[in-house]
């Protein structure tokens, strides 16, 4: 940490119960410097403070009680600018403060040299650091939210203060959230999934986003990816209750997508004018308009939309968007599966029939000329003027003949002037021109959630050549960022393979993780997707 010329390095770490920190001065370190400890309860909590001769006492309103100690003895400086009891220390030399009884300097830093031993073993062994990647993405974004008095993975720590009122859930995010927190807590991974379902509005879906300021999108959602992460969470973890708890509020999602966003047989992103009296600022730009409508299918902005027009009679996008019904063939398919599981058989025949009734429809999706599935509009009935990834989304669902697919990744996915190349994927083809205009962030960029998506098509194509290559290039994609600046990013340069070019690429965000977390299931050190 670096503050008024001052650095200093803050390590922590548990002793059972207890917490230990070592505070040592790094440079530029004062002789009259002072650590303060300040010991409160936060979010209006009950417990009572006191200072003691050389701890301060925290007593809980059931009488469990927490001493907090520190290594030096205690400044008098009675000009600290801090509200309740408080240890101020003297920090020319290492400082070191524990909780539950008193610790000397040598013994917290041994507990924390231990501990910094435990989780520092990756070195250079690529699987441990993709291990920790998954890891510290979710812990360090994992938040005590304190209005619902809940736990949640938000998407960034940064994104959860300011404008957005204490905490953001992003729909998708929040599902991808779940699935990697998984790999090593299943509390946390139903917990991530529960409270997004939670957030549903009341028309019926699951919103973009819900903040802690009370917004909610209440314009339009996200691709629906929540009924492939509570199917691979019952097949990992094997509890009933949580299809009982989600089946509900997934099917109803399920069938607004139907109802609300279908024009003939397939569906298109919108933006649905809603009546509110104060609708958030944030939401004024994109409600009822074409950049709304681009958010609900996960793309926000990028080129693939920009010959589309709104259809503001219909609040749609004039376009059967290829990504946004693959991954709604494959949310019929697997919420038909959980369906099953719990007896519900006519929503498993309605699931199924609908999940036939889109598989059939993107046939029409099928750009002979170019060999791939993509976008097509609605309003001319020609394909979209320029490609994106997601038209490798079908493979997921399922779409189309074995034929097509060995053509999509030969001449598409796998070419260097298609999404080829060192740094994957692009989430447009090298051959299209990049977008520069002011913030734009997709054009020229790879985003781990369609590594992702597009990795798990490959594997149900049983393209395993290709589905290694994705693996191999999304790994050296997230330990680039990683072992250079130990970042998990947003979002990447497709072009060098850095990420902090952008001012916009979050440099730790929970689903770049997902990067290696193909990695691990590449490698079998995580099973999801294997129909077990």
């Amino acid at each position: 940490m670096r503050w008024a010329g001052i650095t200093i390095r803050v390590q922590t770490a548990h002793a059972g119960d207890d917490l230990v920190a070592l505070v040592t001065p790094t440079g530029n370190q004062p002789k009259s410097a002072l650590l303060t400890v300040a010991v409160g309860y936060l979010w209006n909590r009950p417990g009572s403070v006191s200072r003691g001769d050389h701890q301060i006492t925290a007593v809980g309103p059931d009488g469990r009680t927490v001493d907090v100690f520190g290594t030096a003895p205690h400044a008098n400086d009675p000009y600290v600018d801090i509200d309740g009891p408080y240890l101020a220390l003297d920090l020319s030399t290492a400082v070191g403060v524990s909780t539950g009884r008193a610790r000397d300097l040598a013994e917290i830093a041994a507990i924390v040299a231990a501990a910094s031993a435990s989780i520092g073993q990756a070195g250079s062994d690529p699987l441990a650091q993709h291990r920790e990647i998954v890891r510290d993405a979710i812990s360090w974004n994992t938040i005590y939210e304190p209005a619902k008095s809940r736990v949640v993975t938000t998407v960034s720590r940064l994104w959860n203060v300011g404008k957005r009122g204490g905490y953001a859930l992003f729909c998708w995010d929040a599902f991808f959230n779940a699935l990697l927190a998984a790999v090593s807590s299943k509390e946390l991974a139903y917990v991530n999934t529960v409270e997004m379902l939670r957030a549903m509005t009341p028309e019926g879906f699951v919103p973009n986003v819900e903040q802690g300021t009370g917004r909610k999108t209440y314009d339009g959602s996200q691709p629906p990816v929540g009924s492939l992460v509570v199917r691979e969470l019952y097949r990992r973890f094997g509890d009933r209750w949580l299809l009982e708890e989600t089946f509900g509020p997934l099917l109803t999602w399920n069938r607004w997508w139907w109802q609300v966003r279908r024009d003939g047989e397939l569906l298109c992103p919108g933006s649905t004018y809603f009546d509110a009296e104060f609708p958030s600022p944030q939401d004024v730009p994109r409600i009822h308009q074409h950049f709304g409508a681009t958010c609900e299918s996960g793309w926000d902005g990028h080129p693939v939309f920009d010959d589309v027009p709104f259809d503001k009679s219909k609040s749609l996008l004039a376009a059967h968007d290829v990504g946004l019904n693959s991954l709604y063939a494959a949310d019929c398919e697997a919420l038909a599966e959980i369906a099953d599981i719990l007896g519900e058989s006519d929503a498993a025949a309605e699931l199924r029939e609908r999940q036939a009734a889109v598989v059939a429809a993107m046939e029409a999706l099928w750009d002979e000329p170019s060999g791939i599935y993509r976008s097509r509009r609605t309003d001319s009935g020609l394909p979209t003027e320029r490609l994106s990834a997601m038209s490798f989304y079908p493979m997921l669902a399922g779409v189309g003949p074995a034929e097509r697919t060995r053509r999509m990744v030969d001449d598409h996915l796998l070419a260097d002037n298609g999404f080829g190349g060192e740094w994957i994927l692009p989430t447009s083809p090298r051959s299209e021109p990049i977008d520069t205009r002011e913030g734009s962030y997709w054009s020229g960029r790879a985003w781990p959630p369609v590594n992702f998506l597009v990795y798990l098509g490959l594997l149900r194509a049983e393209e395993k050549d290709a589905a290694r290559w994705l693996a191999e290039g999304s790994s050296r994609l997230v330990l680039k960022e990683w072992n250079e600046h130990r970042h998990v990013h947003e979002n990447y340069s497709s072009i060098h393979g850095g990420a902090c070019d952008k001012p916009n690429s979050e440099p730790f965000q929970t689903w770049g993780a997902l990067l290696s977390l193909i990695t691990l299931m590449e490698r079998g050190e995580v099973t999801f997707f294997t129909g077990e």
